[in-house]
């Protein structure tokens, strides 16, 4: 599998991910959403900034 293919695999992976983790906030009271959402985007700025470094690489 090539790097950009790759890159399209971890991108898909995390998508449905952070689907399925945000559908489930409408079983945790709501007081439980701000861990939710704040671990949410530490994970996606971890995907992204490794989406960037793959990017830059193959150049």
């Amino acid at each position: 599998m090539d790097p950009s293919e790759q890159a399209e695999a971890l991108a898909e992976r995390t998508l449905g991910a952070t689907r399925e983790r945000l559908a489930a906030l409408d079983e945790l009271p709501t007081h439980e959403h701000v861990a939710v959402f704040d671990t949410l985007q530490q994970e996606l700025s971890g995907v992204l900034g490794a989406l960037g470094q793959n990017a830059r690489g193959s150049r």
